[in-house]
């Protein structure tokens, strides 16, 4: 049940629904910076897992990063077959890790980064 007092995150969206029941983005108190970005893979408990990472300075103007890795998982038992997805990890600042996470019992297809 919904409680008017409940304050209620939303990954993603950045989003938070006060007590008012108005709708409010954070503001953005960061100003780009250069810096340089990468990314990287790795199992961690048989799970995929990317990591990305931005230092100041660099070539690119970055304000938040973060790690996408794309991972595939066999369905079916006639007709079995690959579905791929993406998992996105948390917008991370400059200076700060992000790191994404394949569910157990699917693989790692892919991995990149994406800044803003």
């Amino acid at each position: 049940m919904f409680s008017p007092m409940r304050r209620t995150v939303l990954p993603g969206l950045a989003l938070i629904l006060g007590a008012s029941g108005a709708l409010a983005a954070p503001s953005q108190a960061q100003a780009s910076v250069p810096a340089s970005c990468s990314v990287s893979a790795q199992l961690n408990l048989g799970r995929g897992e990317a990591t990305s990472y931005c230092v100041s300075p660099g070539p690119l103007n970055v304000n938040e990063h973060r790690a996408v890795i794309k991972c595939t998982v066999e369905r079916g038992r006639g007709n079995p077959h690959d579905i791929t997805f993406s998992v996105w990890g948390p917008w991370a600042g400059v200076g700060k890790k992000s790191v994404a996470r394949c569910p157990f019992s699917s693989s790692t297809a892919g991995f990149s980064y994406e800044k803003r």
